[in-house]
């Protein structure tokens, strides 16, 4: 469990590194959605992909296995993550503000 929380973080890392580059131009709402859009995959294209790929496999469920560890952890990372993306978001909105409107 340990071991998936730690790629998860080092996914988020990493997509907010790059996605904060003055040469991608995305803006701190963008940036937003590329962290939690890109790392984030759910059960319900997850389990019949591998259903499909993995059709009679007598071992399916534990084929299954990681995704059902790893999509929670996902969840619990997200939610624990919301609070500071936020004040991160609004920094960035409001040191992107022009001059006298505030």
């Amino acid at each position: 469990m340990l071991a998936v929380f730690g790629i998860q973080c080092s996914l988020l890392l990493l997509t907010f590194v790059i996605s904060t580059r003055k040469f991608v131009a995305f803006t701190a709402a963008d940036t937003v959605a590329v962290i939690f859009c890109s790392t984030h995959k759910s059960l319900t294209l997850g389990i019949p992909m591998l259903k499909i790929i993995y059709h009679g496999d007598p071992h399916l469920s534990l084929i299954s296995l990681p995704l059902l560890v790893y999509h929670p952890t996902q969840i619990l990372l997200g939610g624990s993550l919301v609070p500071y993306v936020r004040q991160w978001m609004q920094r960035e909105q409001h040191r992107k503000l022009p001059l006298g409107t505030i």
